[in-house]
């Protein structure tokens, strides 16, 4: 029996997705439950795998999802609505004059992928009978549902802003505060090649300051959040500045945050700036209770980091740059000083060669896909296929096993492709362990985490 997904797939959906999905294999269970998955979607989880919702996963986030009238109802009211005003939006300019834009999907089996509207997927999104449901080809596939949005969002800060202007909610447990859509490296041209925090007009605006929140607003819309239960960690992000005016902005932060919530740290507080070039910064970052810090070198190999990143070259430096995240090893610890570097920028081996380093020096080399930003200097141009990009987080998880990471701490921090692969690595580890004679290669969880393999 032909597997029906693969038979709709194998058109328009396959020239754009054909490394996302197997097209010339298929799971046997999924071939022979097909039918009664449609006529009950309650047994979703029973047909569909880890690892199947792994690749539509995969699938969503590269052709995008079309969205049916019925797919807005309560969106802004019961579900959370996309609010665009981060450094990472597939979204802009595509809101027209539509309803708001819900955020991200909740899949089966935990799973979960950022909303990226395309009116031309194959993907749909309706909502029949009060469920929403995805849809592929018009084949209805399982329930879906989007994030419940979060009380805070009706809530204004003392001096009258809406929370939801200054912050917001996103991967489940995260309060996102971005205190400018504007970095300095533009002056010039010299903006990271890749970014288009700059096309971002934020939703406020304080005047004469650089900032859209003070750390007071910030402050009390934390105490909201994590009062809620929606938050158990906050991350603070924008662009360089002037001066370097965001360091002391960010430890002022983590002063009012720790002060308004009682707390010797920002709980699960993470600083995302460009490194300091003043070391002794990162130790009053410390002092402020930042939890850990992300200095994003975003590119390993010197000669792209100077062409793509002009910017950081030439106000930091390379070379400053790495002597930062080893500074802030010293004051943060092993596993709490983080590094992004962006999957699909650079050769493969140099990725792996930096990722390779920053490990060895305790920094967690956080991989991350890169997709061409609307408004960015890249944008219109092409990333890796998913095969390129599975192989390269597959290696990732080794050389963090090598390296004596444990990947249980991977596997619960959030909603990201290496998170679910380190899941799914785990969980066939368990089902090896519980059953010995379970032949792994039919495993298609298996081959995605540990063999990094769509080829099967």
């Amino acid at each position: 029996m032909e597997n029906p997904i693969k038979k709709l797939l194998a058109g328009k959906v396959a020239s754009k997705i054909k490394d996302a999905l197997p097209l010339d294999a298929g799971d046997a269970a999924l071939n022979g439950l097909i039918g009664t998955l449609i006529a009950n979607p309650g047994r979703t989880e029973q047909v569909f795998g880890t690892g199947e919702i792994f690749l539509i996963k995969a699938a969503l986030y590269l052709t995008g999802v079309r969205l049916e009238p019925s797919a807005y109802v309560g969106v802004g009211t019961i579900h959370k609505e996309l609010i665009g005003v981060y450094q990472f939006d597939l979204n802009l300019g595509k809101t027209d004059d539509r309803p708001p834009l819900p955020s991200e999907l909740a899949l089966p089996h935990g799973l979960h992928v950022p909303i990226v509207v395309n009116d031309a997927s194959p993907f749909s999104l309706l909502r029949e009978k009060g469920t929403l449901y995805l849809k592929v080809s018009g084949m209805k596939l399982f329930p879906v549902e989007y994030e419940k949005r979060p009380l805070f969002y009706d809530k204004k800060t003392s001096d009258g802003i809406e929370m939801w202007k200054l912050a917001q909610h996103r991967l489940g447990d995260e309060l996102m505060v971005t205190y400018n859509t504007y970095c300095h490296t533009l002056k010039g041209g010299n903006q990271c090649r890749f970014c288009g925090l700059n096309q971002n007009e934020p939703i406020h605006r304080r005047k004469n300051s650089y900032f859209i929140q003070t750390p007071e607003q910030i402050a009390e819309i934390a105490e909201a959040a994590y009062g809620e239960g929606i938050a158990k960690r906050l991350e603070i992000t924008g662009g360089i500045l002037p001066k370097r005016a965001e360091v002391d902005f960010i430890i002022a932060v983590g002063n009012a945050v720790k002060a308004r919530l009682g707390t010797k740290t920002v709980p699960g507080g993470h600083a995302l700036l460009a490194a300091p070039n003043d070391l002794s910064q990162i130790d009053r970052l410390k002092e402020a209770g930042w939890e850990y810090v992300f200095f994003n070198l975003e590119v390993w190999n010197p000669h792209f980091f100077a062409g793509l990143c002009p910017g950081k070259e030439a106000i930091v430096g390379r070379e400053h740059w790495l002597k930062a995240l080893d500074y802030a090893v010293e004051v943060f610890g092993k596993g709490n000083v983080r590094s992004i570097l962006i999957a699909g920028l650079e050769p493969l081996n140099s990725y792996l060669e930096g990722a390779e380093y920053l490990t060895e020096h305790g920094i967690f080399a956080d991989p991350s896909p890169w997709m061409p930003m609307p408004g960015s200097l890249m944008e219109g141009q092409s990333t890796p296929s998913a095969g390129w990009h599975i192989n390269l987080l597959v290696q990732t998880l080794d050389l963090w096993e090598r390296h004596g990471w444990d990947l249980r701490d991977v596997a619960k921090d959030g909603w990201l492709s290496f998170n679910d692969l380190a899941a799914m690595r785990l969980q066939v580890r368990r089902a090896k362990e519980d059953n010995p004679a379970l032949d792994l290669e039919k495993d298609l969880r298996y081959q995605l985490s540990v063999k990094g393999n769509l080829d099967f």
